[in-house]
C-alpha cells in the first residue's frame, strides 16, 4: 500500500510540475488571441457569406465527413451548434479558430525558444500564423473556420511530448496526424515542418547524432501510420474540382515538382513584392543565424541550415503536391504562413539580429495591415452582390413563369465581376482578388443567394451543371438592363450578367 502511495504521490507530482511548466504559455496565448482578434475584426464585421457558408445556412447540413473525410469537423460542429442541424453562430465560430490558432503559435515559441518570457519580437514573429492571407481564407468561412485553426494546433501539440518516452510520443504524434487528415488536411506539412526546425536546432547546438536520427525516426513513424491510416480506411474518393487520387509511383515525383512549381507561382502571383523580399530576406537570415550560433564546423552547418530550409520550403503544401488534381485556393496554402512562422520564430529567439528582427515585424504589419484591408474589401463586394441581386430579383419577380405555378429551369451566364471599388484598385493587390469570391461565376455558390431569398427549389431548378445550354438557343429578349439580360422561352429562362 505504501509503494501505491508513492508511486501515486510521484504521479501526482510530475502532472504538477508538467502544468507549472506550461503556465508561461497563458501570456503568450492570450496577447496572441487579442492581437489576431483585432486582425480579423474587419472580417467579422463584413459579415460575409463565404462561399459554402450560404449552402450551409440554408440547409443546416455538415457533409465534410462523408465528401471531404473530415469526420472530426462534423462531430465538433454539432457541439459547437449545439444541434446536428449547423445555424450561423460567428462570430464565435471566428473566434474559436483565432484562439486555437494563438493556442498553436504559443506551443511553437514554447517548444522552440524553451525561454519563458516572450517578447515583441516574438509576437512579431509568429503573427503570420493567423493572419497570413491565406489563412485570413480560413478564417472567412464562418462555419469551416474552427476545424481548419485546429488541424494547425493538433500539428504542433505532439512536440510538447518529444521529450516523454518514445511510445507515448509516437501515439501523440499517430493520433494527432488522424485528428489533422480529419479535420483539414491542407495543414499536413505543418508538423514535418515543425520538426526539422526542432532537429537542425538540436544539431547546431552539437546533440548528439543518433538521439536526433532516433527523434526524427519516430516523428517520421507516427506520421506516416497516421496518414496511411487515413488513407486506407478513413478517406473517401473525391473526384471533382479536386481529386485526392495520387499517381502512379513512378510518375510521383515529376507529378510532385510540377505541382509545387504551381504552387510557388501562386505565391509570387499573389504576394506583393515587398512582402516577397521580407520572406527571401527572412530566410537568408535563418541561415544565417543558423550558421552563425552553431557549435558545429561552419560548412557544415550552412549546408544543413540550407539543407533544412529547402525541405520546409517542400513541405509547407503538405501532401496535396502529390495528389493527381490538387487544390489550390487560398485556404489550402496556409501552410506557407506557417513556413514564416517557423522561420520568424527562429530568427526573434536568436541574439543580435535586430535588422532581421524589423524585416520579421515589417512582414507582420504588412499581413496585420491587409487583414484589415480585405476585410473592408469583402464587405464592399458584399453590398455590391447584395445589390445586383436585388436588381435581378426585381426584373424577374413580375415575369408570367415565376408567378406560375409551373416549375421552371434557369441558366445563369456570366458574373458580375468585382465591385468597382475593388475592381480599380492597383494591380499589385492580386492577393485580394483570389481571396474574394465572384458571384454568379459560371453558376456558382452565389446561385444560394436567390434560395436565400425565396426562390425554393419546388418551384426553380438551376441548369448546373449545365446540360442543355440555353445560350444556344436565341430565346428571345424578355428584359434588358445595365445590368443583366433575361432571356426566355415557355419555362426555361436565361440570365446573363453583365
Amino acid at each position: 500500500m505504501s509503494n501505491y502511495r508513492e508511486m501515486t504521490a510521484e504521479k501526482l507530482a510530475g502532472w504538477k510540475k508538467t502544468i507549472l511548466a506550461y503556465q508561461c504559455l497563458i501570456k503568450p496565448c492570450m496577447i496572441l488571441f487579442a492581437v489576431y482578434t483585432i486582425g480579423i475584426s474587419a472580417i467579422i464585421r463584413a459579415d460575409f457569406n463565404y462561399r459554402d457558408d450560404l449552402r450551409r445556412v440554408l440547409t443546416g447540413k455538415k457533409n465534410w465527413g462523408g465528401s471531404y473525410g473530415r469526420y472530426l469537423s462534423d462531430f465538433f460542429s454539432t457541439f459547437l451548434h449545439i444541434d446536428d442541424y449547423l445555424m450561423d453562430n460567428s462570430p464565435l465560430s471566428q473566434l474559436i479558430a483565432v484562439l486555437l490558432v494563438a493556442v498553436a503559435a504559443g506551443i511553437i515559441w514554447y517548444v522552440f525558444s524553451e525561454k519563458t518570457n516572450f517578447s515583441f519580437w516574438h509576437l512579431a514573429a509568429l503573427v503570420p500564423l493567423g493572419l497570413c492571407p491565406y489563412f485570413l481564407a480560413c478564417i472567412s468561412y464562418k462555419y469551416d473556420a474552427p476545424y481548419m485553426a485546429l488541424s494547425v494546433l493538433v500539428s504542433v501539440v505532439p512536440l510538447l511530448f518529444r521529450e516523454k518516452r518514445y511510445v507515448w510520443y509516437t501515439a501523440a504524434v499517430f493520433l494527432c496526424t488522424v485528428a489533422m487528415c480529419t479535420t483539414y488536411q491542407a495543414a499536413s506539412g505543418i508538423f514535418p515542418m515543425f520538426v526539422i526546425l526542432v532537429c537542425i536546432k538540436r544539431w547546431n547546438q552539437e546533440e548528439d547524432l543518433w538521439e536526433i536520427l532516433k527523434f526524427a525516426g519516430v516523428s517520421m513513424l507516427g506520421y506516416l501510420i497516421g496518414l496511411i491510416l487515413y488513407k486506407l480506411f478513413l478517406m473517401p474518393h473525391r473526384e471533382t474540382y479536386v481529386s485526392n487520387a495520387m499517381p502512379r509511383f513512378t510518375e510521383l515525383i515529376p507529378v510532385a515538382l510540377s505541382n509545387l512549381k504551381k504552387y510557388f507561382a501562386c505565391v509570387k502571383n499573389d504576394f506583393k513584392i515587398e512582402w516577397l523580399i521580407f520572406t527571401f530576406v527572412l530566410c537568408v537570415a535563418f541561415v544565417f543565424v543558423m550558421v552563425r550560433d552553431s557549435k558545429r564546423e561552419k560548412r557544415a552547418a550552412f549546408f544543413m541550415s540550407s539543407f533544412a530550409l529547402l525541405l520546409m520550403l517542400l513541405l509547407c503544401f503538405g501532401m496535396y503536391p502529390l495528389l493527381v488534381k490538387p487544390l489550390y485556393h487560398p485556404r489550402a496554402m496556409y501552410g506557407f504562413g506557417a513556413f514564416l512562422t517557423f522561420v520568424g520564430i527562429a530568427v526573434s529567439t536568436a541574439k543580435k539580429t535586430y535588422p532581421a528582427k524589423v524585416i520579421c515585424l515589417a512582414l507582420s504589419w504588412c499581413f496585420f495591415a491587409f487583414s484589415f484591408l480585405y476585410g473592408n474589401a469583402l464587405k464592399v463586394q458584399d453590398d455590391y452582390i447584395e445589390f445586383r441581386t436585388m436588381e435581378l430579383m426585381d426584373d424577374c419577380k413580375d415575369l408570367d413563369c415565376m408567378v406560375s405555378d409551373a416549375k421552371i429551369t434557369i441558366q445563369v451566364d456570366g458574373s458580375i465581376g468585382y465591385a468597382p471599388a475593388i475592381k480599380h484598385m492597383p494591380q499589385n493587390y492580386k492577393m485580394l482578388k483570389r481571396l474574394i469570391p465572384l458571384a454568379y461565376k459560371d453558376g456558382n455558390w452565389s446561385l444560394h443567394k436567390f434560395r436565400y431569398y425565396g426562390w425554393t427549389k419546388k418551384k426553380v431548378r438551376w441548369n448546373r451543371p449545365v446540360k442543355e445550354d440555353f445560350a444556344t438557343y436565341n430565346f428571345p429578349v424578355i428584359k434588358d438592363s445595365m445590368y443583366h439580360t433575361i432571356r426566355g422561352k415557355d419555362n426555361c429562362i436565361l440570365i446573363e450578367m453583365k
